[in-house]
C-alpha cells in the first residue's frame, strides 16, 4: 500500500516537472542545456537568483524528463546522447544576451557550468555558439543603436532644412536691405529731350521774287550802247562814202 501511494506521488510530481518544462520550453526563445556538476547548492541558487528579473528561469530535471518535455513542446533534440549527465536547462523568455552574460560571468568564476548545446529558433547551437551570443551587446543598448541610427538621418535632415530656411531669410533680408541702393544705382538717367525746331525750308528763289533794280542802273546810255555795237567793216559801208571819197581825189 505504502509502495503504491510512494510510486503514485513520484509519477504525479515527474509529471509536474514535465508539465513546466512543456509550457517553459513552448514560450521560451532559446534553451540552453548545461552540465551543473561540480556547483554547489549556494552557486545553482545564486545563479536562479541572478537571471529571474531577466525574464528567464534554470531548471535541473532528469533528461528523460527533460527530452519528454521537448517533444511535448514539438522541439527535435537531432542528437540526445548530447544530454547524458547532469543536466541544468536555461530557458530565455525574453533578452538573450543579458542572461547569457550572466552564464558567462558565473562559467568564468566558477569555470561551471559546462555548456551542452543550444536552441534558438528550433536551430541547435553549439556550446562556441551560446558563449559567442554572450559577447553581443544587449537589447537595449542594440535597441538604442538602432534608434540612434535611424535619428541621424532625421536630425541631418531637419539641421539641413534649418540652413536652408535660415539662408533663405537671410537672403531676403540682405535683399530688402539693399533694394532701395540697387533702385538708385539701376535707375536709367532720363536726359531732357530737346525738341530740336526744323529748319525753315527755303522755297527755290524765282526772278519775280526779287526785287527789281532801279531802271537807273539798268538803263544803258547812248554811248554804252554804241560801245557795244560792233564796228561795221568797210566793205559794208555805204557806197556813197565811198563814191564821194573817189571825186575828191
Amino acid at each position: 500500500m505504502d509502495t503504491a501511494v510512494k510510486t503514485n506521488t513520484n509519477r504525479q510530481k515527474k509529471e509536474a516537472i514535465v508539465e513546466e518544462l512543456t509550457a517553459n520550453a513552448s514560450k521560451a526563445k532559446a534553451i540552453v542545456f548545461t552540465n551543473y556538476e561540480g556547483l554547489t547548492h549556494k552557486q545553482l541558487e545564486g545563479f536562479k537568483r541572478a537571471i529571474k528579473p531577466l525574464d528567464s528561469d534554470y531548471i535541473v530535471a532528469k533528461n528523460t524528463l527533460v527530452l519528454r518535455s521537448l517533444e511535448k513542446a514539438g522541439i527535435k533534440v537531432e542528437n540526445p546522447a548530447e544530454l547524458d549527465g547532469p543536466t541544468g536547462t536555461l530557458f530565455l523568455f525574453g533578452d538573450v544576451v543579458e542572461p547569457l552574460k550572466k552564464l558567462a560571468k558565473v562559467i568564468k568564476e566558477f569555470n561551471l557550468p559546462k555548456v551542452k548545446f543550444g536552441i534558438l529558433d528550433h536551430q541547435a547551437l553549439t556550446s562556441e555558439q551560446v558563449l559567442k551570443l554572450a559577447t553581443l551587446p544587449s537589447r537595449e543598448t542594440l535597441l538604442a543603436q538602432v534608434v540612434g541610427g535611424l535619428k541621424s538621418p532625421i536630425f541631418g535632415l531637419h539641421r539641413a532644412l534649418n540652413w536652408n530656411l535660415q539662408k533663405l531669410v537671410m537672403t531676403l533680408s540682405a535683399v530688402v536691405a539693399t533694394k532701395p541702393a540697387l533702385a538708385v544705382a539701376a535707375a536709367p538717367v532720363v536726359e531732357p529731350v530737346v525738341a530740336e525746331i526744323p529748319a525753315p525750308i527755303s522755297e527755290p528763289e524765282s526772278a519775280s521774287s526779287e526785287p527789281a533794280e532801279p531802271e537807273t542802273i539798268l538803263a544803258e546810255t547812248v554811248e554804252e550802247k554804241q560801245a557795244e555795237q560792233p564796228e561795221t567793216p568797210a566793205s559794208e559801208q555805204p557806197t556813197e562814202n565811198v563814191k564821194s571819197e573817189g571825186g575828191e581825189n
